[in-house]
């Protein structure tokens, strides 16, 4: 028996990250090597060892503040380098600080950018930390073809190379509208969209976050809501800011996928055990 009853859905709104595509070797990987390279390269401090882990990944992810990864890299360097201590080692902070001070700036109402700058003494330079990211996700190759720049490394193969899809079926198989809302800019989408076989979706049922639209507002739910003239979105996320997200839009149902997020009403450990429920 399908659980679709219970709800009303009469479209169907994807994330990316962590429910069309399994990310957990692309993008905690980029933080993880980008770390050091801003350490050393931009602030010109010492680098002894890597504290970055999966534990400050997952505590990053309950706060909607940091749908962004790469915002999420800049907000760990920054705050290390707050310290005005040369070893990364010493100046990392530890989940439990990075959770700490997640929850200050929540409750602030600022942004991280706007909260880090208003309150550490120094921070990283954010350009050239997404750039850093950019590189080490493209890979020397995309960062030329689709970036349009010479990277600053040479032999990067590309994170996103270690990715794979998540769901089998094309999306004109699944028997609702589609859409999709995602952190990703229109670039990094594109390798995903590829990879599924989703090349011919079209854009503008994909919102991106160079489309001046970012998570946790509800304006991507909102959007494609209107262009696919539906009201009531079954929204697929995996994170707090894509339950922000349908939250604030104040219409719709949530579906979890993974098990970042605990008290959900509906959770699937992958996107295609959800949509067999669903009876899709």
């Amino acid at each position: 028996m399908s659980i679709l009853s219970p709800l009303k859905a009469d479209c169907i709104i994807f994330d990316v990250d962590g429910v069309l595509m399994n990310t957990g070797k692309s993008f905690p990987k980029v933080i993880k090597y980008a770390i050091p390279r801003i350490w050393e390269g931009l602030l010109g401090r010492k680098i002894d060892v890597n504290p970055f882990s999966q534990r400050h990944f997952e505590t990053s992810k309950q706060f909607s503040l940091l749908n962004d990864d790469y915002d999420i890299c800049w907000g760990l360097v920054s705050l290390a380098a707050s310290k005005g201590k040369e070893s990364l080692e010493e100046s990392f902070p530890s989940p439990w600080e990075w959770e700490e001070t997640m929850k200050k700036i929540e409750s602030s109402g600022l942004t991280l950018v706007a909260w880090m700058e208003e309150n550490l003494d120094s921070t990283a330079p954010y350009d050239e930390t997404r750039r850093c990211c950019e590189e080490l996700y493209f890979g020397s190759d995309k960062t030329r073809e689709l970036l349009g720049r010479e990277p600053k490394n040479q032999d990067d193969c590309g994170f996103w190379l270690e990715e794979t899809p998540m769901i089998k079926r094309h999306w004109k198989k699944i028997p609702l509208p589609v859409g999709i809302y995602t952190g990703r800019s229109r670039k990094e989408l594109s390798l995903a969209l590829e990879a599924m076989g989703w090349e011919d979706l079209p854009r503008d049922m994909a919102i991106c976050s160079d489309d001046g639209i970012k998570k946790p507002s509800p304006e991507g739910l909102d959007l494609l809501c209107r262009r696919l003239d539906k009201r009531w979105p079954l929204f697929f996320g995996d994170t707090a800011s894509d339950r922000a997200s349908l939250r604030a839009l104040g219409r719709g149902d949530f579906m979890a996928i993974g098990n970042m997020l605990k008290d959900v009403e509906f959770r699937f450990s992958n996107v295609e055990d959800a949509i067999r429920a669903l009876g899709l």
